[in-house]
């Protein structure tokens, strides 16, 4: 078992720096975003799982799978800016809009428990931002995730949870 304060920073060592942004006010933003993703654990849902743990190089790619026993599966979503898979298909409202409403762009609901987008749902608009643009300045990473089913509802049931450890359920 890794210890906490081990796992915390083995997941910091994945969060690319942001050293490489030219512009300071925009790299104090990402910083910012970083810090906000690190500390809420976003890593520990979208993460690219494998069977000795986390992909480094697929940072925040995701393809964890959660499946529940009322709901099916869910399989965290691909957070870079990858233009075909990931964020770059968004526009900055659209993730903000998950983040502070709970609210999928074609505008289906995200249960609370499915993402804990409540605890950020208090996050001032500038944080909100840094977010954004730290996930607009990171690695993309081309990973395909598949749709939920149709009519099957991205939930997570407490006390009914299997977590597909090591597992990658995304497409290559």
């Amino acid at each position: 078992s890794t210890a906490p304060a081990e796992f915390i920073g083995l997941e910091a060592a994945m969060a690319p720096p942001v050293d490489s942004i030219a512009d300071p006010a925009v790299r104090a933003l990402a910083e910012r975003g970083r810090y906000l993703l690190l500390t809420t654990d976003c890593t520990g849902c979208h993460v690219t799982p494998a069977p000795q743990g986390p992909m480094p190089d697929m940072y925040l790619a995701g393809g964890r799978r959660f499946t529940t026993n009322l709901h099916g599966a869910v399989v965290s979503r691909n957070l870079t800016p990858d233009p075909e898979t990931g964020l770059a298909r968004r526009t900055d409202d659209d993730i903000k809009r998950v983040l502070r409403s709970g609210v999928y762009p074609d505008g289906r609901p995200i249960p609370h428990n499915a993402m804990p987008w409540a605890q950020f749902s208090n996050w001032s608009d500038e944080d909100l931002h840094a977010v954004v643009v730290y996930l607009r300045h990171i690695k993309p990473v081309r990973h395909e995730i598949p749709p939920p089913a149709p009519g099957v509802a991205d939930t997570v049931v407490p006390g009914a949870l299997e977590i597909a450890e090591g597992i990658d359920a995304g497409r290559k």
